[in-house]
């Protein structure tokens, strides 16, 4: 299944699988930077280390691209970016830790894919792709 959306920050085709989170996430806060763990909401003590993390929209903070990039120096940070409703934050997250990212997907990304789901994530093409459920 395709589904489409739009980049964010792209330069590479990623694959992997999806940690998704049903609550409005934010770096600050919701992850320890040292371990990748995810402090609050549906993956509270699992890992996003090498996981395609999926949330409805950033709830904020301006210190989170600081956490993210600490993530990324930790080794402990997600493949990609997938979130329904992106904001300036996430833009920030993305770029300074070059990591690809999307929003604004055709179809809810949070109904569509589901924890444990593997996809494609294709930014520059504007799409994913679920391999398997």
């Amino acid at each position: 299944m395709i589904v489409k959306g739009n980049k964010i920050l792209g330069g590479r085709v990623v694959e992997g699988e999806v940690m998704a989170q049903n609550e409005n996430f934010s770096f600050f806060g919701d992850v320890n930077r040292d371990n990748g763990v995810i402090n609050v909401g549906t993956n509270a003590g699992e890992s996003l280390k090498d996981k395609i993390l999926v949330f409805p929209q950033s709830k904020g903070s301006t210190l989170a691209p600081y956490v993210v990039t600490d993530c990324k120096r930790n080794g402990v940070a997600p493949k990609a970016i997938l979130c329904q409703k992106a904001d300036g934050v996430v833009a920030m997250v993305a770029i300074l830790a070059d990591i690809p990212t999307m929003d604004q997907f055709d179809e809810n990304i949070v109904e569509v894919v589901k924890t444990g789901d593997r996809v494609r994530v294709d930014p520059d093409k504007g799409f994913i792709e679920i391999l398997c459920t």
